[in-house]
């Protein structure tokens, strides 16, 4: 949503929308007119020209400065005009326009660590310059400054409530945090605003499901799915929600859906065959699980599902390389290893079985006493 609320930004300050410092002669004067009237007429090329003139001619004019910065930008000469307002800055550091012009030239290339001081600065001399505080937030925003976002789009909203690029940009912050529950509700704002796209109504899903309101989530999902039918990526969101919410029929429907668009749908295909193996049906969940291991080598959840379904079919040897290499990426779970005990002892090798069956008890012990401990909250 950064690259939306980009909209949210003015366009640079030009000192020649106020009165020329006097110039002192008539050349000067005769430049400062030229430069506005090639402006107005949307001649850029010339304007530069003509305020290189006049910086030739007056070295420290920092507000012809700030208007070469300008006309060089709009003809997207970015860090010739950055250099012009560092030099305005240089001349006259409570030229505020100055330092705005730096922080949004920045924010629009996606620098935004360098935004920031700049932006600040403009703040600090003109508090009031909601476009220099819109530009800071979505910097704030890419260098994960996120508690300090926060509290500068709470200054916006107080004044807008009903901003919608405010309120999207309020939600990325919130969900950066996973701060779900704050996030759904602003989103909740921000969709009551209009009908919403299918992104707002995707993200507003993934909100609710952090804040645990998952039913809830997969009618956000439903929403976003109706908006844009030829999403895969969307329609797999609401299969996945169906296929946590137990609703397995709902699910199968989604997820099949996916796969007969996208074949190669790897998350899809891990999900709908977790789906079969949960009801028994390793026959049909393995193509799928091998599918998925395949495209996730190196994800614990690929390797153990598989392990599960070979071993449901009868095949201990692979069902047992599968669970190792699942076991081998994340030693700390109880269950993989009770499945690989399993295994073992299904492919005939008993000591090795018992071993990690006893792994499995003694990380399971581990974890109800880690859990039975009481916690103190700091103060």
């Amino acid at each position: 949503m950064v690259t939306a609320c980009l909209l949210l930004l003015a366009a640079p300050v030009s000192a020649a929308q106020t009165s020329a410092r006097q110039a002192g002669d008539e050349r000067l004067r005769a430049l400062y007119e030229s430069a506005r009237e090639r402006e107005a007429a949307g001649d850029w090329g010339g304007a530069e020209s003509l305020w290189e003139e006049v910086v030739r001619a007056a070295p420290e004019d920092a507000r012809a400065w700030v208007n070469l910065g300008v006309a060089r930008n709009r003809q997207g000469k970015t860090d010739e005009a950055v250099e012009a307002w560092s030099r305005a800055a240089a001349i006259d550091p409570k030229l505020a326009g100055a330092h705005f012009n730096i922080g949004l030239a920045f924010v629009r290339k996606g620098e935004f660590e360098a935004a920031v001081p700049s932006l600040r600065r403009a703040l600090a001399l003109e508090p009031e310059n909601e476009a220099a505080r819109r530009a800071l937030v979505v910097a704030l925003v890419g260098t994960e400054s996120f508690q300090e976002a926060s509290r500068e789009i709470a200054q916006l909203l107080a004044r807008a409530p009903r901003d919608a690029a405010l309120l999207e940009l309020a939600a990325q912050s919130f969900m950066r945090q996973r701060r779900y529950a704050e996030a759904a509700t602003v989103l909740r704002r921000r969709l009551d605003l209009d009908e919403g796209t299918s992104e707002l109504w995707t993200i507003y899903g993934d909100a609710l499901d952090g804040a645990s309101r998952t039913p809830e989530a997969a009618e956000a999902y439903e929403r976003a799915v109706r908006l844009a039918p030829e999403s895969n990526a969307v329609r797999y969101g609401l299969g996945y929600l169906y296929w946590k919410l137990y609703r397995y029929e709902d699910a199968e429907r989604v997820l099949t859906e996916v796969l007969r668009r996208d074949p190669k749908d790897a998350r899809a295909a891990f999900t709908l065959g977790d789906l079969y193996l949960t009801r028994g049906d390793a026959a049909r969940a393995l193509p799928l699980l091998e599918q998925a291991a395949r495209e996730y080598p190196q994800e614990f959840d690929t390797h153990f599902a598989l392990g599960r379904a070979l071993a449901q079919a009868g095949d201990a040897v692979r069902a047992v390389e599968e669970l190792r290499a699942a076991v081998k990426l994340d030693e700390e779970i109880a269950d993989g290893h009770y499945q690989l005990g399993r295994a073992l002892m299904q492919a005939g090798r008993k000591e090795e079985g018992r071993s990690e069956l006893e792994r499995a008890r003694k990380l399971n012990e581990a974890k109800r006493e880690a859990e039975s401990k009481p916690t103190t909250k700091k103060p």
